[in-house]
């Protein structure tokens, strides 16, 4: 790589607002104990979802995907097009 075409740093808007900063690490107020007892709350409920499985109407989707008969939507979809209107003329 020559001198012309060495990276210069960010570009754009945000750009000098991020030069110099280094970035620094948040000394936390919670002691290990208490990090432990929020882990094992959070583990209940998150336990709970895992367990529901996914629904049947996911799986059946994912088969007629992986099948060929139905077609994920094109990226554009999510951008004002209705995914619907794929399906109606299949």
């Amino acid at each position: 790589m020559n001198e012309d075409n060495k990276p210069t740093g960010p570009k754009g808007p945000m750009a000098g607002s991020m030069q110099g900063l280094q970035p620094h690490k948040r000394k936390s107020s919670l002691t290990r104990e208490t990090l432990v007892k929020i882990g094992t709350q959070l583990q209940v409920p998150y336990n709970e979802v895992v367990n529901q499985g996914v629904p049947e109407r996911f799986v059946n989707l994912l088969r007629r995907l992986e099948s060929g008969e139905i077609q994920a939507p094109r990226d554009d979809t999510f951008q004002g097009e209705s995914a619907a209107s794929d399906e109606k003329g299949s």
